[in-house]
């Protein structure tokens, strides 16, 4: 069976960055979330990232990712890479938090001069029914 980790689920850049999150109805199957954040104008963050780890902690697959509504000021960017497991204490994957896995990564990078808010949604589809599919959105406020 494979475990989806969304790990620093939301904007982790900054000490000085506040996240909340809330889930609301499936909108055609897939699974919505909403995070927001705050980052530095000018620079290129990542905003979150995703692992499908077996039981023993070890990497599954990634999920297929894709953005399905783009950001109107930036760039987002989808890349695979190192990450750090991280699970809720009431799901059995727990024990791998802190661990590191390969995993996607999603990066965001306001446009030049650009501050203010906006925002982008991404597809994540696991390769299996367990896994199914979301849609995060991501609202970023850039600040100086």
């Amino acid at each position: 069976m494979k475990t989806i980790s969304l790990i620093s689920l939301g904007l982790s850049l900054s000490a000085a960055m506040a996240l909340s999150g809330c889930v609301s109805a499936p909108l055609g199957g897939a699974k919505q979330t909403e995070t927001t954040g705050s980052i530095r104008a000018g620079k290129k963050a990542q905003v979150m990232s995703v692992s499908f780890l077996k039981p023993d902690c070890t990497f599954s697959s990634y999920p297929y990712t894709a953005v399905v509504k783009p950001s109107s000021h930036g760039k987002v960017e989808i890349t695979h890479g190192s990450v750090k497991a991280h699970f809720p204490s009431d799901e059995p994957m727990h024990m791998c938090n802190g661990k590191s896995a390969e995993g996607t990564i999603v990066y965001y990078t306001p446009d030049a001069g650009f501050t203010g808010t906006d925002q982008f949604t991404i597809r994540m589809t696991g390769l299996n029914a367990a896994n199914g599919v979301a849609e995060h959105t991501l609202k970023i406020r850039v600040v100086k």
